[in-house]
């Protein structure tokens, strides 16, 4: 029997404080598991065994960091045993849930799970390929790093954002909002709030083998396909085709990331005579000075980076439920 397996992380922002292993795992019946794990150290062991011929779906119940997570665990596993990543299925459980978003996966974990069960038993399972990134990169230290995602804020305004925007107590489609009302109020008075916010990063960028001409990044982004940020932000609107990475790099003032605002409700692109807002094959990006880079990608923020490299990874196929 084709089996569902459900990782339910009860950190994420609407599992807390909710018993629904009980209720998730009346509905799997025979069809399948739940596991609970919280620390991310514990997915490669859980993956190890279950990722086997006879998994139909990987549920990821929480958010988009879940989910990056989990596809990051069973990167190395598939890879060594000659397979493709599992179908999988995001339950809205985060504080943006972009991917769930992308891909029109409505509703919450117990009736996202209902509808996979009887899709399962009716034998049509209905999948969308979104397609990704892959991250290989050093540390300062000279560590490697290696990652796959979806949306990559390396370095500039992107990067900052996001640092604030975790800095909220309940981040969501509201702390957009009010970060980016907070920043321009603080731009048109001369704040400490914007000046860290646009402060841009200094590198060498590469797009598809050119360097850039400026060292000074007022933003480094990379996505994978067009991203609705909470309903408020809609970006890298020329990575609709699977396959296609949408890069983002070069200088951009303060004033004109204000100016652009419009053009990224609307899902527009970024308009700056300094800035390539190209759709492209690689990206890579090397640090000068003291200030390593500090992605963030799919919400999760790594720490001390000096070199990124940036191309198209595996495709991800996510079910329609």
């Amino acid at each position: 029997m084709s089996r569902i397996h459900v990782v339910l992380n009860p950190n994420s922002r609407k599992n807390r404080g909710r018993d629904r292993v009980a209720r998730l795992r009346e509905i799997l019946g025979p069809r399948g598991e739940v596991h609970v794990t919280s620390a991310t150290e514990a997915l490669p062991p859980l993956l190890e065994r279950i990722l086997d011929d006879e998994l139909a779906c990987l549920v990821s119940d929480g958010g988009d960091g879940a989910l990056h997570w989990a596809l990051n665990a069973a990167l190395p596993i598939v890879a060594r045993n000659r397979r493709t990543l599992p179908i999988v299925l995001p339950t809205n459980g985060g504080t943006i849930d972009f991917v769930a978003r992308k891909a029109g996966v409505h509703g919450h974990a117990e009736t996202l799970v209902t509808r996979l069960v009887r899709a399962l038993d009716r034998g049509a399972l209905e999948t969308i390929e979104v397609g990704s990134l892959e991250l290989r990169g050093v540390h300062v230290g000279g560590t490697p790093f290696h990652r796959i995602g979806f949306a990559l804020a390396a370095g500039g305004v992107g990067q900052r954002f996001f640092d604030k925007y975790y800095a909220d107590r309940e981040p969501g489609a509201a702390t957009i909002v009010k970060v980016a009302a907070r920043t321009i109020a603080s731009l048109a008075r001369g704040g400490e709030y914007a000046r860290d916010m646009f402060r841009p990063h200094h590198a060498h960028v590469w797009i598809d083998g050119e360097e850039l001409a400026t060292t000074t990044h007022g933003a480094i982004h990379a996505g994978a396909f067009h991203v609705n940020l909470g309903g408020v932000f809609r970006v890298f609107p020329l990575a609709r085709e699977v396959g296609a990475l949408h890069f983002q790099a070069g200088a951009i003032s303060p004033a004109q990331i204000v100016a652009n605002v419009p053009q990224l409700v609307r899902g527009g692109a970024i308009r700056a005579p300094e800035m390539k807002d190209v759709r492209g094959r690689e990206m890579v990006i090397e640090v000068i000075g003291d200030e390593p880079l500090r992605p963030v990608l799919d919400g999760e923020i790594y720490e001390g980076l000096r070199r990124l490299e940036v191309r198209s990874g595996p495709v991800v196929r996510i079910a329609r439920v």
